[in-house]
């Protein structure tokens, strides 16, 4: 593991801890104005954030993820929101328009199984980039338990990534 990634890791952790404090100080106070009483504008809209999880779904029972090598395009990684129990994540070229995003099991028995999928699901808080499309592009590495079958990759798409409205990360997972 390259020892540049885990000082940036912590960046994005701490940018996102303070990005949800910074929100809830510039919320309106009852003396001031509604916000909805403001026109929006094109800048307020494009700056909305997102959750994004993975949207992998097993074949079989029996099938696990045990790795994801991507690359996006069009999205802004703001924050790393969780790590699933014995995997790394790395994301790596936030706000350069193009962002990797690595993750892998480190032992056998932290797996992605049918069972798991909640562990895949609001990995990432993100902001789309005004005016570019977004893309997908790498792959997930899976395998199957009970079997030998070994590795087997598939390719990423665009569909891979399920988005919804979020202005923060979720609270752990306790």
């Amino acid at each position: 593991m390259r020892t540049w990634r885990l000082p940036v890791l912590a960046l994005l952790l701490a940018v996102a801890a303070c990005d949800g404090s910074k929100s809830d100080r510039n919320e309106p106070t009852p003396a001031s104005p509604p916000a909805a009483s403001a026109p929006a504008s094109g800048r307020q809209a494009s700056a909305a954030t997102e959750l994004v999880s993975l949207a992998w779904t097993p074949s079989g029972s029996n099938q696990n993820l045990q790795a994801f090598d991507l690359e996006v395009s069009g999205l802004d990684v703001l924050a790393v929101c969780h790590v699933p129990p014995g995997w790394t994540i790395n994301a790596t070229g936030a706000g350069s328009g193009v962002t990797e995003l690595k993750g892998q099991a480190t032992v056998g028995a932290a797996f992605i199984s049918l069972d798991d999928l909640q562990e895949v699901a609001g990995l990432f808080l993100v902001r789309a980039r005004p005016g570019e499309p977004v893309g997908v592009s790498g792959d997930l590495t899976m395998g199957t338990y009970g079997g030998d079958e070994g590795q087997t990759e598939i390719k990423a798409s665009p569909a891979l990534l399920r988005r919804e409205p979020a202005d923060r990360c979720p609270p752990p997972k306790g």
